[in-house]
């Protein structure tokens, strides 16, 4: 997780404090809980953030660390308006990424197989559209539950679809046999989240994105690059509030695609639901919204129990079905030449990654 090296001072008790580069690529974790997102966020004061979390919170990496991400957002779309779906910790925001809803889910603690409402694999096996999750590093550190919030829905906690390795990723790449959709899942060590090393996560992303540029599917590709939230650094841009669970703070998204426009930083409003949304136009899809009759159509302005820091509130609808939410159709241009190889810095460029070291290679 990063941030941008432009924002501004950040009000403390009696004193100012300024954003700093963090210079070691591994962090302190600031708390992003629900309570200390909302202290931070401040009813969209957004003055929060260091009587909350201290100066860890203030801190951003910038082009020197992170110089294929930066590159990527040169050559392709970076979407400055994409925000997390939820003012809170990861599984409410994974929720969203699945299902357009958290189900009114406020903290990270659910348990396997308790979840049923529909989501968007459901739609795919639906409509016929093939898919798979590809779990990416090297098998340690974590568990499907982490990050994988379809093992937490009733119906499709055994899939074997959720159980791809980054083995199968390359080997289903090379013969051109890539499913419809794809969801590549980051486990802890490439996940940025602190205290992961942020060059063990881009040297994995510049290797599935290099692989998938080399590819023959290539050309009928679209890869979207996001974090599932903030993780409790800073933001000066106050989320739009569309119901009583959010939207979270924004996080840094990336469009890679020969289709997408070249060089170009997408204003438009964006959140994890976006996705959804670009599914389902793609493959002409219902919306989650028009078929998940479980929860109510408005929320209560206030929080209710969520608002009291309780694992559960009053359910919102899915938000793909909100119009004022992009779907990336507009930040494609199908004018342009689909074999497009932008140069991008190599991996022995980069800063090295501790996971790939050598016992004798130099920190």
């Amino acid at each position: 997780m990063f941030a941008l090296s432009l924002l501004v001072h950040q009000y403390g008790i009696g004193r100012t404090v300024t954003p700093h580069h963090d210079f070691f690529p591994v962090s302190l974790d600031p708390s992003h809980s629900w309570q200390s997102i909302h202290s931070e966020w401040n009813h969209g004061a957004m003055n929060g953030f260091y009587t909350t979390d201290g100066s860890t919170a203030l801190s951003y990496y910038d082009g020197s660390d992170l110089a294929y991400y930066y590159a990527l957002a040169g050559a392709f779309t970076l979407c400055g308006n994409y925000f997390c779906s939820v003012l809170g910790p990861s599984n409410p925001n994974l929720l969203s990424l699945v299902s357009g809803t958290t189900g009114g889910n406020t903290t990270n603690t659910m348990d396997r197989g308790s979840l049923d409402w529909p989501v968007m694999v459901d739609l795919l096996d639906a409509h016929k559209i093939t898919w798979k999750c590809y779990n990416l590093g090297i098998g340690t550190g974590t568990s499907p539950e982490d990050f994988n919030m379809l093992v937490h829905f009733k119906h499709w906690q055994h899939d074997p679809r959720l159980n791809f390795n980054e083995d199968d990723y390359q080997a289903d790449l090379a013969a051109g046999k890539l499913p419809q959709v794809s969801f590549l899942i980051t486990e802890s060590l490439i996940s940025e989240h602190p205290p992961a090393d942020i060059q063990t996560g881009q040297h994995k992303m510049a290797e599935v994105i290099k692989n998938l540029m080399s590819s023959k599917l290539w050309s009928s590709s679209a890869l979207f690059l996001t974090y599932d939230e903030g993780g409790g650094f800073f933001d000066h841009v106050a989320p739009p509030q569309v119901d009583a669970y959010g939207l979270g703070f924004r996080v840094p998204t990336l469009v890679i695609s020969p289709w997408s426009k070249r060089g170009h930083v997408s204003g438009q409003l964006y959140e994890h639901s976006s996705i959804l949304k670009f599914i389902e136009r793609r493959f002409g899809l219902p919306s989650l919204a028009s078929i998940n009759h479980q929860f109510d159509t408005q929320t209560p302005a206030k929080n209710n129990d969520a608002a009291n820091g309780k694992a559960f509130g009053p359910p919102a609808p899915p938000r793909d079905g909100l119009p004022q939410l992009g779907d990336f159709y507009e930040i494609f241009d199908f004018t342009q030449n689909p074999d497009y190889h932008p140069k991008l810095p190599s991996l022995s460029n980069l800063p090295p990654s501790p996971v790939t070291q050598t016992p004798n290679s130099k920190a």
